[in-house]
C-alpha cells in the first residue's frame, strides 16, 4: 500500500501529537508516583493498594476469556495467581481502619500475618511485588497487564529500597514493625 506525500505526512503528525501527549501524561503520572513514594510507607501503601485492585481486576477479567481455559490453561492459571496475589497486596496494604470493620478481613489479614510472615517486612513486601510483577509482564507484552506487571515490579524495588531506609524518614516507625519477629 503505497501512501501519497500528504497522507504520510498527516500520518506522521498524527504520530508527533500521539507520541507527544503520550509523554506529557507519563510524566505527569510519573510525578504523582513520585509524589507517593516521598511520602514514605504510607504513600508507598496506597501505591501498592492500588497495584493491588488493578492485579484483581485484570485477573477476573482474564478469567472471562473462556477459550484460555482450553486453548492456554496456563495462562488461565496464572490470572488465579494475580487475583490471589492482588487480594493479598490488598489486605496488607488496606487501612487498619477498613480492616477491622469486617471480621472476615481482620481474620484473612491475621492468616496471611501468621503464615506469611516476610510479607510483614519491606524487604518480604518488595521481593513479592517483584514476584508478582514478572508473573503479569510474562502473560502478555505491551498490554495493559504488562504494564502493571512494570508498576508491580517498581513497587517491589522501592519496597527493598525501603527496608534499608531509603524513601523514609528514619525517624519513623517502620510499616508493621512491631508483627515481624527481630533477632539481635
Amino acid at each position: 500500500m503505497d501512501l501519497s506525500d500528504s497522507q504520510a505526512n498527516v500520518a506522521m503528525e498524527f504520530a508527533k501529537e500521539v507520541s507527544s501527549s503520550a509523554l506529557k501524561n507519563g510524566a505527569a503520572v510519573a510525578g504523582m508516583v513520585g509524589e507517593y513514594v516521598q511520602r514514605g510507607p504510607e504513600g508507598v501503601g496506597w501505591l501498592s493498594f492500588m497495584g493491588g485492585a488493578v492485579s484483581i481486576a485484570l485477573g477476573l477479567l482474564g478469567f472471562l476469556n473462556i477459550a484460555d481455559l482450553i486453548l492456554d490453561p496456563l495462562e488461565y492459571v496464572v490470572n488465579g495467581y494475580q487475583t490471589v496475589f492482588g487480594v493479598v497486596v490488598c489486605l496488607l496494604e488496606a487501612p487498619d481502619e477498613w480492616i477491622t470493620s469486617n471480621a472476615k478481613l481482620t481474620q484473612a489479614r491475621d492468616f496471611i500475618q501468621e503464615y506469611a510472615r516476610f510479607l510483614y517486612t519491606c524487604g518480604g513486601r518488595g521481593l513479592f511485588y517483584l514476584f508478582q510483577g514478572t508473573l503479569a509482564m510474562s502473560l502478555d507484552t505491551y498490554t495493559v497487564t504488562f504494564i502493571v506487571g512494570c508498576y508491580m515490579c517498581g513497587l517491589g524495588v522501592v519496597n527493598i529500597a525501603m527496608q534499608y531506609g531509603y524513601f523514609q524518614d528514619p525517624a519513623a516507625p517502620r510499616r508493621n514493625a512491631d508483627v515481624y519477629i527481630h533477632v539481635t
